[in-house]
């Protein structure tokens, strides 16, 4: 992992912040107290730990107090191979978002949870957790020694050093070895009893030796010391004599030049006025030409508008004689139509008269009631054959219906209802989408004085052509009910088609014929049965009739008397059947059953003019329909024209009205200043411009010798640079009187003395060291025999964090510094110039130190892995003296070379001797 930029707005007491960090090398992160440099470990924490909804007390923290605003992290990072660009707000207007770009170049975003989620499961992914922990030094934590055994991408860095680790042999060992070796050391290893109070004994006299030893270095290195002070104090003070010496020569100077800028100033505010003054005249003059040209261009098209405003007057004139002309024909079709009509309507009567009577000849002639009641039969039958419709049918169509007519209501509801009416003589023209006009069609233009009602469901377009267009647009839900009302429809028609019938009525009125057609078919069977129990009944007619004698004469009576015979009675239902069929919307033909009519001849002639009185009717629609064509052509046209010619006459008017403001201001402007004056005026002062302008070069050139405008700028440099140097020569004078002070309390503190007593005490103690040493290493040798394979181990695990860590500390204190780890690969003791201690017994800068250089010795070893991480120190190296400074700066230096080192601190002076560091000040 990479840090490579982290952005902070209202985060605590930052309010707008942003630090772009190199990928590689050592930053420094200066800033004062409460600027905000802990924020960006702790921002860096948050923006990964909690999402943006989170009710953390942690996030309520973050919030300045006082302020209604909302906290945000930007940061920008690598993980593995990928760049994420990971941005969170919380509390108000909460936002996650992520952007991943991959090695290959494709980009993938993340907004929400789902950013958050697959933000942390990058992280977790690419970045162990306790390694992370351990690299990141927060303020106050400096002095605590990392403990990076549970690191994984550690332990795979040295298994991967080190080879693969074996577990050590064991075997039993015999109860006496165990009991010798147990008087010296503890199960885990360590002196106990006599030899480990005896080897206390010894630590403790080489760490009062070494103290003593110490101080006197101490003393050696402030003598050296305070020689250096006093040699680099003389040097500074040499210099700044000096350099201001210079000084004043450089104010010298400077007076000197101030009267030829002064000068120069004079002419340039000289200059200034002379080329505002031409700019004026220049403008006036520009102006002027553009009146001019203004008037002569509004002269020309007020004359060419106003042609054509004459030519368009005339052709809506002409326009309008033409409509009178077209309406006039059209009035002689309409009178044309209505006398053709009434022909048809005439044509149409006798027809129909004349086909009743036939029928009615055809029914009276029926002689024998088997033959109709068998005609009767077969017509049933027929009728129940043809008609497709069921209760189940009829019970699917209501429901289509109900469900269409419910959502016929809901977009009612739903949608505006717009009712158009047309008032005046102009046409009003309809269109759009999605457009209901209930049981009408929604008309594309309104005659006069008509009116429609439209259920809008989609865009509704109301225009009066050249004067006004309308348009009314549903809202959001209105797709989904209309969606709903055209299902409704589709399956309504979907079940009218499968029944064969128009709509719901006819399918209910075929299902009562249905019913009707099977009782009547039952009834007719029934009265069949009946006439043919006593056998044939035209036999029993002819027997009747020969023996009443009934003969031509009776018949040419019966003719004479009308033609007509009566009916047979008695016969239930016998008119029912074919009356019950005769409705005009009736889907089934009844041509099988039409018996021939009695007078062809008359009734052929008849339908014969119906079908000529039908042409000419036909003939004269297809006139009307030209001379309504051309009405409205005609209509149409004199609206354009006359639209023309009201445009025509607005610009022509517009055109005037430029014109005459134009002259206005033309004479206006030529009151106060006539063109020859206005020329003249400009040639004066483009002469005086010229003029200044030569008087300014020479002041300059006199400036430019005399090297005016560098001399001041090159005084406030060199009192800059007086500045510095007085302050480093302070510092050297304070360093100098606070070396010699301590030379003098050591002096009184008789160290010498010290030493030799302590180096004494030391000999006596190591002799009765010694006199247990060889006992306790005797019985040691034996127990490091059997644990061999386990320390071989143990050793081969931690040795290259070991050798690590020996290698980096090496640069600060010198070839005699050695570690030992524990199990945890924590450093458990130090050495330096031959003297072993406890990591608890080393002094606070001591341990600080150690605990950087071992953080560094990590970083080192895992810089190479996908897993590595930065290392981020806060406020660190705060118990050091100058001389660790130096080689620690070093040291951070080239650690910078393997990773990435943040370092956050309040003191830049610390890390002045950071080679190729990178610094960032942060401001208040």
């Amino acid at each position: 992992m990479r840090l490579l930029s982290l952005a902070l707005r209202d985060f605590r007491g930052v309010r707008d912040r942003i630090v772009r960090f190199p990928a590689l090398g050592t930053t420094v992160v200066v800033g004062d107290n409460e600027v905000g440099k802990s924020s960006l470990v702790e921002a860096f924490g948050l923006v990964f730990d909690l999402p943006d909804d989170s009710k953390s007390t942690r996030i309520r923290d973050i919030q300045p107090v006082g302020q209604d605003v909302a906290p945000e992290v930007t940061v920008e990072l690598t993980l593995g191979n990928r760049e994420l660009s990971y941005t969170k707000r919380w509390l108000k207007n909460r936002s996650t978002e992520l952007t991943v770009v991959e090695s290959d170049g494709r980009r993938r975003s993340w907004t929400g949870r789902e950013a958050h989620n697959e933000a942390e499961r990058l992280f977790h992914q690419h970045v162990d957790p306790v390694l992370w922990q351990t690299l990141m030094v927060s303020q106050g934590q400096s002095l605590v020694l990392p403990t990076p055994a549970d690191a994984e991408p550690l332990i795979t860095a040295v298994t991967a050093e080190s080879g693969t680790p074996v577990d050590g042999a064991s075997m039993p060992l015999v109860t006496a070895v165990e009991h010798e070796y147990l008087r010296y050391w503890t199960r885990g290893g360590r002196p106990t009893g006599d030899f480990a109070r005896s080897e206390k004994a010894v630590a403790a006299a080489e760490l009062t030796a070494a103290q003593a030893l110490k101080a006197m270095e101490e003393v050696q290195q402030d003598i050296r010391r305070a020689e250096r002070l006093t040699l680099d104090l003389q040097d500074v003070t040499g210099r700044l004599t000096d350099h201001l010496t210079s000084v004043e020569e450089l104010r010298e100077r400077k007076k000197a030049t101030d009267e030829i800028l002064l000068r120069r100033d004079s002419v340039r505010h000289r200059a200034e006025t002379a080329r505002a003054r031409l700019e004026n005249h220049t403008r006036t003059r520009v102006e002027r030409e553009r009146l001019l040209d203004e008037a002569e261009r509004f002269t020309k098209t007020d004359a060419e508008l106003a042609e054509r405003r004459t030519d368009a007057e005339t052709v809506a004139r002409t326009a309008v004689e033409s409509v009178h002309a077209v309406e006039a024909a059209l009035a002689e079709v309409v009178e044309l139509k209505d006398a053709r009509r009434t022909d048809v309507q005439e044509a149409e009567r006798r027809v129909s008269e004349l086909m009743d009577r036939a029928e009615l000849d055809r029914l009276l002639g029926q002689q024998a009631e088997l033959v109709d009641v068998r005609a009767r039969i077969a017509a049933a039958g027929t009728v129940l054959d043809r008609i497709k419709v069921d209760d189940a049918l009829v019970a699917a169509l209501e429901s289509a219906r109900a469900e269409v007519v419910e959502a016929r209501a809901a977009l009612a509801a739903g949608v505006p209802e717009v009712s158009v009416r047309r008032l005046g003589a102009e046409p009003v023209e309809l269109s759009g989408t999605g457009l209901d006009g209930g049981a009408h069609e929604v008309p594309s233009e309104l005659g006069f004085d008509e009116s429609a009602e439209v259920l809008v469901s989609g865009e509704l377009v109301v225009g009066v052509p050249g004067q006004v267009e309308v348009t009314v647009r549903a809202g959001g839900e209105a797709a989904t009910l209309r969606s709903r009302v055209d299902e409704a429809v589709r399956r309504e028609k979907d079940l009218l088609k499968k029944a064969g019938v128009k709509d719901v009525a006819a399918a209910r009125e075929l299902l009562r014929k249905a019913d009707t057609a099977t009782a009547e078919l039952h009834e007719a069977r029934r009265t069949e049965r009946s006439l043919t129990t006593g056998g044939d009944p035209g036999e029993r007619i002819a027997v009747l009739t020969a023996r009443l004698g009934v003969g031509a004469d009776d018949d040419a009576e019966a003719e004479e008397s009308g033609g007509k015979q009566p009916a047979v009675e008695g016969v239930p239902g016998q008119m029912s059947l074919f009356e019950e069929f005769a409705s005009p919307h009736d889907t089934l033909d009844f041509e099988d059953f039409e018996v021939p009519v009695s007078a062809p001849d008359d009734l052929a002639g008849a339908q014969r003019a119906l079908e000529e009185a039908r042409d000419a009717l036909a003939e004269v629609e297809r006139l009307l329909g030209d001379a309504e064509f051309a009405a409205a052509q005609a209509r149409k046209a004199a609206d354009e024209d006359r639209s023309e010619a009201q445009q025509a006459r607005a610009r022509s008017e517009l055109a005037g009205e430029r014109l005459a403001a134009a002259v206005e201001a033309l004479e206006a402007a030529r009151a106060l200043l006539d063109d020859d004056a206005v020329s003249a005026a400009e040639a004066e002062a483009t002469g005086e411009v010229e003029a200044v302008l030569e008087e300014l070069t020479a002041v300059q050139e006199q400036a430019d010798a005399a090297g005016a405008d560098q001399i001041a700028g090159e005084l406030t440099d060199a009192l800059a640079v007086a500045a510095r140097m007085q302050g480093e020569r302070d510092t050297l004078r304070d360093a100098l009187r606070t070396t010699e002070g301590r030379l003098e309390q050591s002096g009184r503190d008789g160290l010498a003395t010290r030493r030799d007593l302590a180096e004494l005490e030391l000999a006596g103690v190591r002799a009765e060291h010694d006199s247990l040493q060889w006992r306790a290493e005797a019985a040691r040798r034996v127990h490091e025999t059997l644990s061999r394979h386990r320390a071989e181990a143990q050793t081969k695990y931690s040795e290259p964090l070991q050798s690590r860590i020996e290698s980096l500390g090496r640069s600060v204190y010198g070839p005699s510094f050695r570690v030992w780890l524990d199990d945890d690969l924590a450093v458990a003791e130090r050495e330096l110039d031959g003297a072993r201690l406890p990591v608890e017994a080393l002094s606070t800068g001591a341990q600080e130190q150690l605990a950087i250089i071992t953080r560094l010795a990590i970083s080192h070893l895992v810089s190479t892995g996908e897993s590595s991480v930065p290392v981020i120190f806060d406020d660190a190296l705060g118990w050091s003296d100058k001389a660790r400074l130096r080689d620690m700066g070093a040291l951070l230096g080239r650690a910078g070379d393997h990773g990435q080192i943040i370092i956050l601190t309040c003191m830049p002076d610390r890390y002045e001797y950071v080679p190729k560091a990178t610094f960032i000040k942060l401001d208040a």
